[in-house]
């Protein structure tokens, strides 16, 4: 079943299957980021940004993995 999500990323919005994200990294300063599956887009959500799509990814990756992120 699929894990969509809305993101609005540098002026446009995505709607995005989470089960289609091959990797996400979490980065030292608290961001997250993830490519797009056409490869040429990288998605980097924060949590003063996007406080509702940040906690909804941590929550997949621990759903789907059982790791926490810091």
């Amino acid at each position: 079943m699929a894990y969509w999500i809305k993101i609005t990323y540098d002026r446009n919005t995505y709607v995005i299957d989470l089960d289609r994200v091959t990797a996400f990294c979490y980065l030292p300063n608290g961001r997250i980021s993830f490519a797009l599956l056409d490869g040429n887009t990288t998605v980097i959500v924060n949590q003063q940004n996007d406080p509702t799509g940040y906690q909804t990814i941590l929550d997949y990756v621990e759903k789907r993995t059982g790791q926490t992120l810091p």
